[in-house]
């Protein structure tokens, strides 16, 4: 499955503390390897169709949705926000 990552997650992780970025980090590996890993907490976001959210430590979070690429039919996994799980359950 490819990745692909919004501005407006670039923006955000750039803004995390360094300790944050370390931890985001293995858990993006972790989903790579294993996107339904219990340590992730994968879930919907209620009354976002198509939006999930995973975890990276208890206070923070990222959301991703799922694109086909229309060239290839590859699945794409797009990385939307990350933050604390307040600011990412605002703004999914």
């Amino acid at each position: 499955m490819k990745h692909r990552r919004t501005p407006h997650f670039i923006k955000a992780f750039a803004n995390l503390p360094p300790e944050i970025k370390e931890q985001a980090r293995k858990a993006f590996l972790l989903f790579q390897g294993n996107p339904s890993h219990p340590g992730l907490s994968i879930e919907r976001i209620e009354g976002y169709p198509g939006l999930w959210s995973g975890r990276i430590t208890q206070k923070y979070r990222w959301t991703f949705h799922f694109e086909e690429d229309s060239q290839t039919g590859e699945r794409i996994c797009v990385h939307r926000t990350i933050g604390s799980h307040e600011e990412v359950y605002r703004k999914p």
